[in-house]
């Protein structure tokens, strides 16, 4: 059962993996003073963004990449940025 907050909040109960907690946990303390409040928030707005991200897909006219590239593209942003040459400085 929800119970009304003053403005336009929701007060919820809910059930989490430990570690899912302890994360939001340590995003609330470093970004919002400890307020798990605002880290919840924060993951509500991600979520939100990520349907706008799907609606958008859709309206212009579905996704262009298949499992594979998508997968590939993942792989490469959470990879090691490569290490750039060292220049030579000169004499």
């Amino acid at each position: 059962m929800t119970q009304r907050r003053p403005g336009s909040t929701v007060k919820v109960s809910v059930s989490l993996d430990k570690r899912d907690l302890a994360a939001l946990r340590r995003h609330a303390k470093a970004m919002h003073g400890g307020n798990l409040s605002a880290a919840f928030a924060d993951a509500a707005k991600l979520v939100r963004q990520r349907e706008a991200r799907r609606a958008l897909v859709a309206m212009l006219g579905g996704p262009t990449l298949d499992a594979d590239a998508t997968a590939a593209i993942g792989a490469e942003q959470i990879a090691a940025p490569p290490k750039r040459p060292s220049r030579k400085r000169a004499a």
